[in-house]
């Protein structure tokens, strides 16, 4: 089955003039003519031996073109974190058939290193792995086939209104599927050009911008809580996405008071790619409300008053992956309203308490009320006489355990009441910008219980 990216590419390349991937400084690295030119020099250097390859180059200026030499090379493609190491990785290379890895050792030099796995034959159509986060296990490979991820940028694009007269400043991870499918899929199927950068602080992000005059940018929510130091940001910014993890009311307030530029929530799944969109322009101000469908995405609501799982129809379902009928079902919980959906959490988030089910994000709503709270987690501890315990990580100056136990109380019944609580100036958040509560749990509440699902978040 031909590859319909390298086909989208063949189109862009006959078409695009000009620059196509800058750096952070504004400095030209390459041309459309280039990428061109140094995926044809990557095909040559490709090893002899059969077998899937690993991409684990971090944001370079050469991915692009390695990715349409694995492909044009007939390589199924996996992208792999920059962290991803150890017997993860060799468990993953051995299942996937994975027989070479390429990554960066330093600027620009691409280095092919030898991975564990023996060549198998993959399935039809397949390009593309994607791994899932694998925090309680050995991650998960995502199967794509070159139209499923055409269709996810087409509709991406076509939702978002991004064309050949934007920029992307690429800072997000594109190895991820946020990432791939907002820099390298628009930039190989649309001509979008792409800014490849690696600093995330918020002072090279917003000099950076400056800089390369880039139309879109696309983060995480500590992105944009961060650039809310920036004394300005340029006028030719028209764009700003935000996914990943929920994005805060007030965030989203102050960022739109200050630089009079709304955060768009984009929603999606790796599995099924993008799938919700907040297009308004006014600032978020319930927590959660990521908008409605993508355009050639379809959702039916479970019209749970608490929330239940959505099941959507899309081209861009990852292979095998779609029920009987076509459908996908991601796992958060949604509210369908008038304006759009709402995430109201996960049904593994869940904390049993007493064998009664409590929705942790409704407790971080009634922190969040509570003053100089500016955000919080909560998660579950260890298994006591009660069921597990509800604790609380609280990014906020050390406030009195007590006054925070009464101001739960007295909007919340006694047995959703936070029974830890800690501290911290900034919540922590993987490399894929999601706020995971097993994580927070083992580190902040170590007699945690190890079972359970990691949380998930708003993106991909």
């Amino acid at each position: 089955m031909t590859n319909r990216i390298l086909e989208r590419w063949k189109a862009v390349l006959d078409t695009s003039t000009g620059g196509a991937i800058f750096s952070p400084s504004g400095t030209l690295l390459r041309t459309w003519a280039g990428i061109e030119e140094e995926s044809r020099a990557l095909e040559s250097r490709m090893p002899a031996e059969s077998g899937g390859i690993a991409l684990q180059t971090g944001n370079h200026p050469s991915f692009p073109a390695l990715i349409l030499a694995c492909w044009r090379a007939g390589r199924i493609v996996t992208l792999f974190d920059t962290d991803f190491s150890g017997e993860s990785r060799q468990a993953v290379e051995s299942e996937l058939g994975i027989t070479w890895r390429v990554s960066a050792s330093s600027g620009e030099s691409l280095r092919f290193d030898k991975a564990c796995g023996t060549a198998k034959k993959g399935a039809d159509g397949v390009c593309l792995h994607k791994l899932t986060s694998g925090t309680t296990a050995l991650p998960k490979a995502l199967a794509f086939s070159g139209e499923q991820l055409e269709t996810d940028c087409d509709q991406i694009c076509q939702t978002m209104g991004i064309g050949r007269s934007d920029s992307s400043y690429g800072v997000i991870a594109m190895t991820h599927s946020y990432g791939f499918s907002h820099l390298v899929t628009p930039l190989l199927c649309r001509g979008v050009p792409l800014v490849v950068a690696n600093d995330p602080l918020p002072h090279a992000i917003a000099g950076g911008l400056l800089r390369t005059g880039a139309t879109i940018l696309a983060g995480v929510p500590a992105m944009f809580r961060g650039l809310l130091a920036a004394t300005s940001l340029p006028t030719t910014l028209r764009l700003c996405i935000s996914a990943g993890s929920l994005l805060d009311p007030q965030v989203a307030g102050e960022f739109h008071e200050k630089f009079h530029r709304k955060i768009h929530v984009f929603y999606g799944a790796s599995e099924c790619g993008g799938i919700c969109y907040d297009a308004s322009d006014q600032a978020i101000a319930m927590p959660g409300f990521v908008g409605k469908p993508l355009c050639g995405v379809t959702i039916t609501s479970s019209g749970a008053p608490g929330g239940g799982r959505i099941r959507l129809w899309s081209g861009a379902i990852g292979t095998g992956l779609a029920g009987p009928d076509g459908s996908f079902q991601p796992a958060d919980l949604l509210v369908d309203g008038p304006d759009g959906f709402r995430i109201v959490g996960r049904e593994s988030d869940h904390i049993n308490v007493a064998g009664r089910k409590v929705n942790p994000t409704e407790i971080e709503q009634v922190l969040a009320d509570f003053p100089g709270i500016r955000e919080s987690v909560v998660c579950r501890g260890a298994a006591t006489a009660r069921g597990e315990e509800i604790c609380a990580l609280v990014a906020a100056p050390a406030i009195p355990e007590l006054l925070l136990r009464q101001h739960c109380a007295a909007r919340l019944a006694s047995w959703k009441v936070p029974r830890r609580f800690a501290f911290v100036e900034k919540i922590p958040a993987n490399s894929r910008g999601k706020i995971n509560r097993l994580d927070i749990a083992r580190e902040f509440f170590p007699c945690a219980s190890s079972s359970g699902t990691p949380g998930g978040g708003v993106g991909k």
